[in-house]
């Protein structure tokens, strides 16, 4: 049973997607800063934080959202979709992933990752590395499945992005808000489920091929708690210190939207292990 230990306060408010990194001795957070829906491109940006201080280290890629990052070889990767923003249309469309680089956290390099296909819109992303090299897990609205299918690309260096086919999580109903991690042999995904009537939990799966998947005994990982509204979704984690440090979004779904954190006393794998054991 996986034993997650809610801190039931807002770290931050109107931030739903973020990723925690372990960087240089420290937790950082990529967070991404965006209005429910429309607005201006210079609304959309992402920003890096670092956790103890509360300090802002950067603010980057104006136009840019729904985004995750990884670490490697002392370099951040932060991978973010475009917004398409149409000021006579309600919402937003999202549409092909950047990846931006740096090893200072103050220059960044980017070009494009992964581009969508005809009638395709690409939203939420999470990439691990894996014995082979990465793997990105993206949320899509491919015509061919229901929307909010989660579809899998596979890089050598975290710059060029290839789609694997045949690798597909929950083609038949809505899986999103994916969380991607490779440990002991699987690929371990948190993502989202919607409950009816109105309820989103998070769940865990995993897989050794990104084709057949197995779900946790133990779901829901992370359910809406009071003052939590009907939403625990956007997970991400970090290993950091001993403990695992999980990172999440309460909220309605429509019109609002926190940052909350729970805490697992052990390491990821263990935590994994917990969560089929």
């Amino acid at each position: 049973m996986v034993r997650l230990v809610k801190d039931h306060r807002d770290l931050l408010t109107e931030v739903m997607e973020c990723t925690p990194l372990a960087y240089r001795g420290l937790v950082i957070l990529l967070e991404c800063v965006r209005p429910p829906s429309g607005g201006t491109p210079k609304e959309y940006f992402l920003r890096l934080r670092e956790v103890e201080s509360g300090a802002i280290i950067a603010t980057f890629a104006a136009g840019y959202g729904l985004a995750c990052a990884v670490v490697h070889a002392d370099t951040v990767y932060v991978f973010a979709t475009q917004a398409i923003i149409h000021p006579d249309k309600p919402g937003n469309a999202w549409n092909d992933v950047t990846v931006f680089w740096s090893q200072d956290l103050e220059n960044w390099n980017q070009q494009a990752a992964l581009t969508h296909q005809p009638g395709e819109a690409i939203f939420n992303t999470s990439v691990c590395p894996t014995p082979e090299g990465f793997v990105m897990a993206y949320e899509t609205t491919h015509p061919d499945y229901v929307s909010f299918t989660i579809r899998f690309a596979a890089s050598a260096d975290l710059l060029d992005w290839t789609p694997l086919p045949d690798t597909l999580f929950a083609p038949e109903r809505y899986a999103a808000c994916p969380c991607l991690r490779h440990c002991d042999g699987y690929y371990y995904l948190l993502y989202l489920e919607h409950l009816e009537p109105r309820r989103f939990e998070t769940w865990l799966a995993r897989s050794r091929d990104l084709v057949g998947w197995e779900r946790s005994p133990h779901n829901p990982i992370l359910a809406a708690d009071e003052g939590e509204g009907c939403n625990n979704s956007d997970p991400d984690l970090v290993e950091f210190a001993g403990k695992v440090y999980l990172y999440y979004a309460t909220g309605d779904q429509l019109t609002w939207g926190n940052l909350r954190r729970c805490v697992f006393e052990g390491s990821l794998d263990e935590f994994y292990r917990n969560a089929f054991g």
